[in-house]
């Protein structure tokens, strides 16, 4: 910042020598562009690139201030992408060491489990009970039988049972469902005519209002006459009755 603040000092200093519109224009802008330098003060110490170009331009007579104001953006531009690239630069895989690699291997053979070591245990499984056919009282399987045979109940009986109870309890399910349809129907009738009932009320209710309105804006005068005779006489009655 110190080099452009000089080099600027020494053009307005050759400037000053002269005279003329000429001479001061460019002497305001030589002042508009060291301010424009003084504003980017911090970003030359972060960005040192700027400082360069901007002595680059002063030396080519260049006091452009939307010039130097692209230029700047470029150079920041550039630096910042350039410090993005190098971030994202992988970290180099250190390979492991002959060191490190005998103490794996010691600890694979550590782990390592030999299969003798291991104890074998030989399963005996429980002998199953042979049943002998002389162990077989014939007399028990035949009253077995016997009992089984009492208690059958032929296929078709019992099919044409389950068919009867079927039909009857979807019979049951219509009857019902036709009943509840039914009392549906009449709760849905009832909330209709309510409905309809409501609304006519709502409209004669609203006519009702719109004709009041136009009496009261066409026959205020008399409205108000009448209003006034039934306040009086109500003050005197009130009256004669507090005088009793």
């Amino acid at each position: 910042m110190e080099r452009l603040k000089s080099i600027l000092a020494d053009k307005v200093l050759d400037l000053s020598s002269g005279s003329g519109e000429e001479v001061k224009a460019k002497i305001e802008k030589i002042q508009r562009f060291r301010d424009f330098a003084n504003a980017l003060k911090s970003f030359m110490i972060k960005y040192p690139a700027i400082e360069d170009e901007l002595i680059s331009m002063v030396e080519d007579g260049d006091f452009d201030t939307k010039v130097a104001s692209s230029r700047v953006d470029t150079i920041i531009r550039l630096a910042d992408t350039e410090r993005a690239q190098a971030a994202k630069v992988t970290p180099q895989i250190v390979e492991p060491t002959g060191v490190e690699d005998q103490s794996l291997l010691d600890e694979t053979e550590d782990s390592y489990i030999n299969p003798d070591d291991i104890p074998m245990e030989i399963y005996e499984g429980e002998e199953e009970a042979l049943v002998q056919t002389e162990d077989v009282d014939f007399e028990e399987i035949e009253s077995i039988s016997e009992d089984v045979v009492k208690g059958y109940v032929p296929f078709e009986d019992v099919k044409a049972e389950e068919h009867v109870d079927i039909e009857e309890s979807s019979e049951s399910e219509e009857d019902d469902s036709l009943d509840i349809s039914e009392e549906e129907k009449a709760a849905k009738r009832k909330q209709t005519i309510r409905r309809v009932l409501q609304i006519v009320g709502i409209i004669l209710a609203v006519i009702a209002l719109i004709f009041i309105i136009k009496f009261i804006m066409t026959h205020w005068q008399t409205v108000l006459i009448v209003l006034g005779i039934v306040v009086a006489l109500g003050i005197l009655i009130f009256w004669l009755k507090r005088k009793r």
